[in-house]
């Protein structure tokens, strides 16, 4: 198993400085940005899963998002489970749930996906999982009939409110002799602080289109010409 740490830049970003600008100055007009909201984003873990293994990857408060690949010794017994730990309640976009009750189906999302927008199904552990393939061919996520990359969006409450996220994952189907065997790829992930909107693909909070916002360009003019130009000379795309 391979635990990683989530990266925290302690510099004051560009998205960041406009957060607060924009704060300062939309308060006057009764508006209420989250000056402390912050993406936490892992850059570029690049797991690869192969046979029985599982990864685990930290949040807030100590929770983690859990991966498993299971190998059942042939080609169609082969699954890819996603499980949220450590808190008091998770869940997963998905859009199907067994009459058992027990395997919940997760959506494949695209990029710039409100995560918060949809159906959600719980992933805390048995009875409930998340299925991104199951039998090696079935499910979202499958190498197999599927579309085998995207995103899984969650939530999660660790006690203090409901938070959003978003892991970025590929499935491939390699042979070996003349065997199939599942390899899964967990590239990315990130989450927002309680009360933040995330979209899948988010890196950071306040992307470039929010800046051009009205509320953001108030906050610009705050800091007259030379905030102006310092957002003008920062100001670079930051999502995929």
């Amino acid at each position: 198993m391979k635990t990683l740490r989530a990266i925290k830049s302690v510099s004051l970003s560009e998205t960041r400085w406009l957060a607060y600008a924009t704060a300062g100055v939309a308060s006057a007009f009764g508006l209420s940005p989250r000056a402390e909201a912050e993406i936490h984003y892992s850059g570029d873990v690049s797991i690869k899963l192969t046979g029985n293994a599982q990864a685990s990857l930290p949040l807030s408060n100590g929770a983690s998002l859990e991966f498993r690949n299971i190998f059942g010794g042939s080609t169609f017994l082969q699954h890819f489970h996603f499980y949220v730990k450590g808190v008091i309640s998770g869940s997963a976009r998905g859009y199907f749930q067994s009459a058992s009750g027990s395997r919940n189906w997760l959506s494949n999302l695209g990029p710039r996906e409100n995560v918060s927008a949809g159906e959600f199904l719980p992933v805390t552990g048995n009875p409930g999982f998340g299925v991104l393939f199951t039998f090696w061919s079935d499910g979202a996520f499958s190498p197999i009939g599927g579309w085998p990359r995207g995103f899984v969006g969650f939530r999660f409450n660790t006690g203090n409110g409901t938070q959003y996220g978003w892991a970025r994952i590929q499935t491939q189907d390699v042979i070996i002799n003349h065997n199939h065997h599942v390899r899964d790829l967990i590239k990315d992930y990130a989450w927002g602080d309680v009360g933040d909107a995330i979209l899948t693909g988010q890196k950071q909070s306040l992307q470039p289109t929010n800046a051009n916002s009205v509320p953001g360009s108030l906050g610009l003019l705050a800091f007259g010409a030379q905030g102006l130009d310092a957002w003008r000379t920062q100001r670079t795309p930051k999502c995929n």
